[in-house]
């Protein structure tokens, strides 16, 4: 009886070990991960006290194309789809959340936008929170029955989530960050 609980003993205490180093993995992964920033070192989440509308990416030329409706996005006051193009790229498709303050963008708004960026972005309307604009986030290709999502990655900047356009998160996070520097909203490097 004292070896079977000796041994019952050890493997507990193995279990829970790989549980934290389990754990720990992920949360060095998760901090520390290319999702956080571009290759340029830009970072995905900026606190900026300077409260942001759409008039503040006029310097960009930012191209709207459509409004929704926020009655169904917590905490929102305004969002956007429009287009960004520099001048050495083809437009790229944005999405812009104005919350009315940082905080709020960070409780409530980026839950709505991790759901629908990324590789495994939820695609149908049924699956999401907010289901305004899911048609525009979502582009033809050859996984998940044809569609594929449209936005790579998001950043939070102050009182403004940026959905932007791209294959991955280094490409998403690079074309956001090209936005705010066509806004004059960063500086370039």
């Amino acid at each position: 009886m004292g070896l079977v609980h000796e041994v019952n003993r050890v493997g507990r205490r193995s279990r829970f070990a790989l549980l934290v180093i389990s754990i720990l993995s992920l949360v060095v992964v998760t901090g520390c991960g290319s999702g956080g920033e571009s290759d340029s070192g830009f970072s995905k989440v900026q606190a900026d006290s300077v409260v942001r509308d759409l008039g503040s990416f006029d310097v960009a030329r930012f191209k709207k194309a459509k409004t929704y409706d926020v009655d169904e996005l917590p905490g929102a006051i305004a969002a956007y789809m429009g287009y960004y193009k520099t001048a050495v790229s083809e437009p790229v498709q944005y999405e812009l959340r104005m919350y009315p303050d940082h905080a709020t963008a960070i409780a409530i708004g980026v839950t709505y936008a991790e759901e629908v960026t990324g590789a495994d972005a939820l695609l149908r309307s049924v699956d999401v929170l907010w289901k305004e604009g899911t048609k525009d986030r979502r582009g033809g290709g050859a996984s998940r029955g044809g569609l594929t999502p449209v936005y790579g990655d998001f950043v939070v900047f102050g009182n403004v989530i940026i959905l932007c356009e791209g294959r991955d998160s280094i490409q998403s996070l690079d074309r956001c960050e090209a936005l705010l520097i066509g806004a004059g909203i960063i500086a370039a490097d």
